[in-house]
């Protein structure tokens, strides 16, 4: 009797079944049945209404070519675990399945795929644009210079505060700086507000339950995080009267003068 080392899987002698294939643009083709994808200037108008526009593109790849303000950048391997509602790494942002998430790469083939797998996640109102990002900035729509870190919303402007979520720091001028876990996750909620005020209620609610949450310790540690940006940095973090605090990306020209 032959060994079935040597028997052929395609040969006439009954090997491996044909389970048939799918060309990567039939697949492709069927994921985009699953969407409703968006021109560039109809994503913009949901992003400004208040969409999760998540971009999946590689470091160096948005270092080239750009980054859309106020979207999300986000490592492709870690989108599912990042947007499902069951995941236990989800964000904030992840509530429930009705998110609706705008995901966008280069030229819009990557992206389709990716939503697609939303949907396979109940995430049914996922999407992504038509062209990608180079649709984006060839329609003439806002672009500022890459290298925002992962897990970051995009400043409108080049701001000289980041974060780096690997390493639970912050970057000033691209300079580490150590922060307590509670001011990593205060800082983390003031960037996401994308130079909107984020009230102390909100701060302390993001925050959960934690000693002195009930008091004015919101104030102090934002106090703290303010010594640790040093003089430039921390005149974009302002106070604002009996609301909150806001994070700006950039001076305004009143304060720069």
């Amino acid at each position: 009797m032959q060994s079935p080392a040597y028997i052929r899987p395609d040969g006439p002698s009954g090997g491996t079944p044909d389970i048939g294939h799918s060309s990567i643009d039939e697949l492709l083709a069927r994921a985009r049945t699953r969407l409703r994808r968006l021109a560039p200037q109809d994503a913009a108008r949901e992003l400004a209404d208040g969409a999760l526009l998540v971009d999946v593109r590689a470091d160096m790849v948005r270092r080239a070519e750009g980054e859309v303000p106020g979207s999300l950048v986000m490592d492709r391997n870690v989108l599912e675990w990042r947007l499902d509602p069951c995941s236990a790494w989800r964000i904030e942002e992840a509530a429930d399945h009705s998110l609706r998430a705008i995901i966008m790469c280069s030229q819009g083939y990557m992206s389709s795929m990716a939503a697609a797998g939303l949907h396979d996640l109940g995430m049914v109102r996922a999407t992504d644009i038509v062209g990608g990002y180079e649709a984006w900035r060839a329609a003439g729509l806002p672009v500022v210079p890459g290298g925002t870190m992962p897990g970051s919303y995009v400043a409108a402007a080049p701001s000289p505060i980041s974060l780096d979520p690997g390493g639970q720091r912050m970057l000033v001028d691209g300079a580490p700086v150590a922060l307590t876990p509670l001011e990593f996750r205060l800082l983390t909620a003031l960037l996401r507000g994308n130079g909107r005020v984020v009230s102390r209620e909100d701060l302390r609610s993001g925050l959960g339950e934690w000693a002195g949450s009930r008091s004015r310790s919101v104030d102090l540690h934002i106090h703290r995080i303010r010594r640790k940006l040093g003089p430039r940095a921390a005149a974009l973090l302002t106070t604002e009267r009996g609301v909150g605090f806001r994070l700006r990306a950039t001076l305004a020209p009143a304060d720069d003068g």
